[in-house]
Parts: structure tokens; sequence; C-alpha cells
């Protein structure tokens, strides 16, 4: 049974340079979860040719492997594929091997146990970094269309990091009337036009940005010379300068326009 509402098939690459592991693996995470589709690879060039092909959604790799360890795995794949997630699942638990793995940008971590319990956690994770993924995914899909918008300054657009703006783009100051100096330290907060639009703002802004994935919503702002505008906002989780963030654009009009 799917463990998930999203029944879009989660295609996976499961690493292992023991094939009895790559089955048993394959076969719990697939009878875990019907979504989770499982390929295998027993070395690193077997590995790398199936990921040419393009429909890999998450790595899920051993870390004693002969000639190429899971960390240089990764390594080669993060220089192809700078996002897709890749978790490193290896009965070689050591604060070391963590840390090269952080280092050399794992999406997730995961020490091999015993017992089939430890394929359902191992499922979930799949699902959760696979979901972000696509989130991001769609979410700078989406932002393409509108970057003509953006170069040529027609909306607005921001970036919000520890609940405050640490930027925002001149068209977003000239739909509230004021200067970009004016907002780039504000909570966005200060854009509300009324108790609905500050509830809805609050709910965003003590969110997690890395739980954001994509978002959007509409509230009722207020500009600098007090007149009230519908404001519509679409966005999603980034990293900013190292640290999580959120970006989105923005559009507002008065009653009058």
């Amino acid at each position: 049974m799917s463990t998930g509402a999203d029944t879009e098939e989660i295609n996976v690459l499961h690493v292992d340079d023991e094939p009895t592991m790559n089955d048993v693996t394959a076969t719990y995470l697939e009878r875990t979860d019907d979504d989770l589709a499982v390929s295998t690879a027993t070395n690193v060039v077997e590995a790398l040719d199936r990921l040419e092909r393009g429909d890999i959604d998450c790595v899920i790799s051993d870390y004693d492997m002969p000639v190429t360890n899971g960390i240089e795995f990764l390594e080669i794949v993060r220089e192809q594929y700078a996002d897709l997630p890749f978790i490193l699942f290896t009965g070689k638990g050591s604060e070391e091997v963590a840390s090269e793995a952080i280092a050399a940008g794992v999406t997730d971590y995961m020490q091999k146990g015993t017992g089939t319990d430890q394929y359902e956690v191992l499922a979930n994770r799949v699902r959760n970094v696979v979901e972000r993924y696509r989130a991001r995914q769609q979410f700078w899909e989406a932002l393409s269309w509108y970057r003509r918008l953006v170069e040529q300054d027609l909306t607005g657009v921001f970036i919000i990091q520890d609940d405050e703006f640490v930027y925002v783009n001149e068209r977003l100051a000239d739909v509230f009337g004021c200067e970009q100096s004016d907002l780039v330290g504000e909570s966005p907060l200060a854009l509300a036009g009324n108790e609905a639009a500050e509830a809805t703002l609050r709910t965003f802004v003590e969110t997690d940005p890395e739980d954001h994935g994509t978002f959007e919503c509409e509230f009722t702002g207020e500009r600098a010379d007090g007149v009230k505008i519908d404001v519509e906002v679409h966005g999603g989780s980034i990293k900013y300068k190292d640290e999580p963030g959120c970006i989105g654009i923005l559009w507002g009009r008065d009653d009058g326009t």
C-alpha cells in the first residue's frame, strides 16, 4: 500500500555491490510503498549508465564498495546531477563517514540495521526527499515563465530569511509605495492591510522555510499611503547564501485598476 497521497511513481536506483542486498532492499521498498519502482546496480559504472536515462528520482547507495566507495560515487553524481536526491544507506556508521557525506552534498544518511522495519523508514525518507526535490523543480520551472517579467521589472520579487525581507526588487517596493530600503529588514507582516491578511502572513512566517516547498496565497495589503491593494504571491523554498529561505513573486493591484 502506498504511504503517501501522491500516487506518482518514484523511480529509485539502489547501488550495492552485493546482489542479494540489492534484491532484498528493492523487494522491501516496493512492498512498503507501491509508488516506489526500484532498479539496482552492483557497481558505479553500471549505476552511472542507469542515471543517464534521466528518469531516476532518487539514488540509494551503500558505502563499502570495491574500487569506488559511496562517498566517491556521491561526488561523481554531484558533478552531473547537482540536486538529485542521494541517500547513503550504509552499515559503516561513523561520524567521519557522516561528515564526509554531508560535505559531499548527500541528501540524507541512514545507517543499516536489522529487521525489516528499517525499510519502512528508508521508504519514508525516499518519499520525503523526492517530494521536496519535485516541489523545488516545479517552482523553478514555474519561475522561468516569469523570468522575462522579472528582468523587465514588471513584477515584485522578494527573498525572506529569519522572518524578514533580505531582498526586495524595485518593483515590489513600488507596489507598496515605498523604497526598497524601507522593506529590507522588515517582517512580511508589515505588508498586511487587515487582521485576516496578518493571520495569513503570520502562518507563512512561522513555517520553517524548508517545509514550505512551493506556496501561493492571496491577501489584502496596504501601501505606505494607506491604500488597500489585492496581493497575490507565488514562491518556494531556496538556499540563499547557504542558509534556508523563501523566494517569491508578488503582484498587487488596487480597486481602481
